[in-house]
């Protein structure tokens, strides 16, 4: 079956400390409905795991939908009641786009 997409790109995960302290997560392939809740429960775990503020990347994410979505706002909601400061990076003009339709913007744009 060809989906309009095209092939679904697999989620991709991963993270290194940085020398200043902060986490920096990489998020890549497609953020939605069958992935959303991998992704977040990744950065919770770092989360709970390194202290320090952890920065999200979103440079290599194809794709991101309304679940996609949900799970950066649960990710940022997590930290802020860990403590510990959060923000996304790097999204695609697509992503942008969609969290000012969203009203995400002011939530995860604000330090562009």
């Amino acid at each position: 079956m060809n989906d309009e997409k095209g092939p679904q790109a697999p989620l991709q995960l991963s993270h290194q400390i940085l020398p200043n302290g902060e986490t920096a997560v990489e998020i890549g392939g497609e953020l939605d409905i069958g992935t959303a809740d991998r992704a977040y429960l990744y950065v919770r775990k770092i989360i709970d795991r390194h202290p320090g503020p952890v920065a999200v990347s979103l440079a290599r994410v194809g794709f991101c939908d309304a679940r996609g979505l949900r799970a950066l706002v649960r990710m940022a909601n997590y930290a802020e009641l860990a403590c510990c400061p959060f923000r996304v990076t790097s999204p695609s003009a697509r992503l942008i786009r969609l969290m000012r339709i969203t009203g995400l913007d002011e939530k995860f744009l604000a330090s562009r």
